[in-house]
Parts: structure tokens; sequence; C-alpha cells
């Protein structure tokens, strides 16, 4: 974490440095933006729907999941409600009821698993497309620099999140 804060830090100071130090014979307008990522990807996130999509994806594991839990209450229903007189017949529900926990546990976790692996490609894909949509936006508009947010002070003329996220929107549409 400090060393992350220290490289943002040593390019901001850096940046700051060179165009203070830069001869004014050599000097011209800088154009200079910044954007703010985490917005950015929050903003995106939502708009491409990912979760909901995720949700769509793994619905049918949901729905079997939920089939095992019933069928395990349905069991500790049936283990209460039994005559005690009849033992082998709870040692037999006790066991099902074991072996469905375990399956229930096993594919639980796997689906958990897969999710959080199919969300992290979607997040990776999205990351992908909004840092092609920052440089193609920087050539286009003829950007000398373009900052990551997280800087102590920006005028706010100089973020570009907004247009950024209309850019990747706009693109989606067509």
């Amino acid at each position: 974490m400090l060393n992350h804060l220290f490289k943002k830090g040593a390019a901001v100071i850096l940046t700051a440095a060179l165009l203070v130090f830069t001869p004014s014979a050599f000097a011209k307008d800088l154009n200079i933006g910044v954007v703010d990522i985490n917005l950015l990807l929050e903003k995106y996130i939502e708009e491409k729907d990912i979760y909901s999509m995720l949700n769509e994806e793994f619905f049918a594991r949901d729905q079997y999941l939920l089939k095992k839990r019933d069928q395990i209450e349905s069991l500790r229903r049936d283990l209460m409600n039994s005559s005690s007189e009849d033992g082998a017949s709870i040692r037999e529900i006790e066991r099902n009821i074991v072996n469905l926990e375990r399956e229930f546990v096993r594919i639980s976790n796997d689906t958990r698993q897969e999710f959080n692996l199919r969300k992290n490609e979607e997040l990776y894909k999205l990351q992908r497309e909004i840092n092609n949509a920052i440089l193609e936006y920087a050539q286009n508009n003829d950007y000398d620099l373009i900052l990551e947010s997280g800087l102590l002070f920006a005028k706010e003329a100089l973020y570009l999140t907004e247009p950024i996220f209309q850019t990747l929107v706009k693109e989606d549409e067509e």
C-alpha cells in the first residue's frame, strides 16, 4: 500500500518537476487530463449490468442448491418425526443427511469459486475496454498526459471520467 502511494507520489512530483523546470523555449501548452478509474469502472459495471448477467448464468446452479437444501431440511423433519424404535431407519436418514450436506457444501463452494472466477474475467475485460477507451480518447483529443485520480488536487476541468464513460457507452451501442 505504501509502496503504491510512494510510486504515485513520485510520479506526480516528477511530472510537476518536469513542468516547472522545463525551459520556456521548449515549453508548449500541455494538454493534461485526469481520470477516476474506480468511478469509471463502477459506472461501466452498472451500465453493462455484469452482475445480472452472472446471476442469470448461475441461476440453474442456485436453484439446484436450493433444492438440495430443501431435501436436507425435509430429511431433518423426517428424523425428528421418526420413532426412536426403528434404529436402522434413523441411521439411514442420518447418513443421507450427512451425505447431502457434504454434497451441498462441495457444490456451494465450487459454485462460489466459479462465480468469482467469472466475475474476475468480466471485470478484467471491462478494465481492458476502459484502458483502451482512455488511450483512444487521449489520442483523438491530442492529450499529452492523462493521470489516474488519487491526486491531492486537480481542477474539475481536467477530469475526463464522464467523457470517457460516454465514449464507452457509445461504442457499446454501435
